[in-house]
């Protein structure tokens, strides 16, 4: 029996080395799984960081991009404007021109009569304005040409 006590205790011994054994292999498995986790860790934070810089810049430029949106609407809106008053302008000079036109080919009688004698006056002195122009301009050719006819100096003798 005391056999079988010392090779109970024996085994006793063995089994709890072999279970010391491999819950030290087990713990080490279980520090080198955390230190790759803490590796894996590291490096999702790094890469989430590098996302979140990428993102804030990218919210930079979007919000730069609204600004500028933002300015050239203002500008468009204040371009639009204009046009409106360019537009109520052109209208409003249409109407002028409406109306002088109006006076003038319906005159009233008072004034008739002055608008053709200026009428005449006026086919009068653009006449006699081209005429003039058209003699200078015959005058100033002909002077021209006399000045194109003239002799060289070479072919004049002495006397």
């Amino acid at each position: 029996m005391d056999i079988l006590l010392y090779s109970s205790a024996i085994i006793a011994a063995v089994s709890l080395l072999l279970i010391a054994i491999f819950v030290i292999v087990a713990l080490r498995n279980a520090k080198k799984m955390m230190n790759e986790v803490s590796e894996t860790m590291a490096r999702m934070e790094n890469k989430i960081s590098g996302i979140t810089t990428k993102s804030d810049q990218l919210m930079e430029r979007t919000n730069r991009l609204a600004a500028d949106l933002e300015s050239k609407v203002h500008r468009l809106e204040s371009v639009a404007q204009s046009a409106q008053y360019i537009g109520q302008s052109s209208e409003n000079l249409s109407r002028s021109f409406q109306s002088i036109s109006h006076q003038i080919a319906r005159p009233e009688p008072k004034h008739r009569e002055v608008m053709e004698k200026l009428t005449t006056l006026t086919e009068a002195f653009s006449h006699i304005y081209f005429t003039i122009k058209s003699e200078k301009q015959k005058q100033n050719s002909y002077g021209q040409q006399k000045l194109k006819q003239l002799p060289s100096p070479h072919s004049v003798k002495e006397i």
